[in-house]
């Protein structure tokens, strides 16, 4: 079995995007609101992204692809469970890192799930 996908790369990617945003893009939010829960959940997200990117390039377990759905779903969905729809770019940002994140564990279950059908 090959163990190196170039899927577990692209999420690894997507964590770093998600990690390095807050601190790139000028996010404002509106007066009276705070950054903190944004910027707690870029870094979270991004890091657990990085994490289980690179330990599925050296370590390949299904259970990793499960992981990075859950995240990706939970990043489409961070922007108005947290609030921070005020930000339309940040908002995009976990919207893509969300589908891109979840969509690379989506392809390689269905192509782990593929190989074993034979």
């Amino acid at each position: 079995m090959e163990r190196m996908h170039f899927q577990d790369g692209i999420t690894l990617v997507a964590g770093v995007v998600l990690v390095a945003t807050p601190f790139v893009f000028a996010i404002t939010p509106p007066e009276g609101m705070s950054l903190t829960l944004l910027i707690a959940n870029f870094a979270i997200a991004g890091v657990a992204a990085i994490i289980l990117g690179a330990a599925a390039l050296f370590y390949f377990r299904k259970w990793e692809e499960w992981l990075d759905i859950v995240l990706g779903v939970w990043l489409v969905a961070s922007p108005w469970v947290l609030g921070f729809t005020y930000s339309p770019m940040a908002m995009w940002i976990a919207f893509a890192c969300g589908i891109v994140i979840a969509a690379m564990g989506i392809w390689r279950t269905v192509e782990e799930n593929g190989e074993h059908a034979y």
